[in-house]
């Protein structure tokens, strides 16, 4: 199960543990907790299906909140010639896709899903060393990882040293044993890797 802006959310969101009747169409199946989902409206399952086709394009739902303005300066940067109406334009489409039809990532903090190259990321998974390590191809691990962080105010040498795990986190239920967790977001359109992180 694969989302164009979430790799894998079967393993870092999890499915309800037994059916239950989606909130859009109706049908009995595995679904996604929405209960914890922004907006006005209210639903509590949701299911893959309905999610990644855009039911709730229609609804004032949204899973994840976009960071629109450095998408916008991004656009801009990379589309010159663009009059502000079509960077605009393709901004907030871009955001409707993200916020509308993808899986909500469960974080302890509220924040911003990241962009680069004038579109948003994809969640890769949760970092860890040896995460860092592969990513990083010919480059050091540790460079890899201090060159992710967008804009985030924090002593890098103590997150690698001190809180980034030894070991790999495979899924939702391993990130349960750590108080600070790194989430990994991949652009679409280059090797370009951004870290957030936050803590219980």
């Amino acid at each position: 199960m694969t989302f164009k802006y979430f790799e894998r959310p079967d393993l870092y969101v999890g499915l309800r543990d037994s059916e239950t009747a989606c909130d859009l169409c109706g049908q009995s199946k595995l679904c996604f907790d929405a209960e914890s989902f922004f907006g006005q409206e209210d639903i509590s399952s949701i299911c893959p299906e309905c999610l990644a086709s855009g039911k709730l394009y229609d609804r004032d739902i949204f899973t994840c909140e976009g960071d629109k303005e450095e998408l916008v300066c991004q656009l801009k940067a990379l589309n010159p010639s663009w009059t502000e109406s079509e960077v605009e334009a393709l901004a907030t489409q871009k955001t409707n896709e993200l916020e509308k039809t993808t899986p909500g990532l469960i974080t302890w903090q509220d924040w911003r899903w990241p962009c680069a190259d004038g579109d948003y990321c994809r969640f890769i998974g949760y970092g860890s060393k040896p995460l860092y390590n592969r990513l990083a191809k010919d480059m050091n691990g540790e460079a890899f990882f201090k060159n992710s962080f967008n804009n985030q105010d924090s002593d890098i040498d103590d997150l690698w040293s001190e809180y980034l795990p030894g070991q790999e986190i495979r899924n939702y239920e391993d990130s349960n044993k750590y108080g600070v967790l790194f989430y990994v977001f991949r652009s679409l359109h280059s090797d370009r890797v951004i870290t957030i992180w936050d803590s219980n």
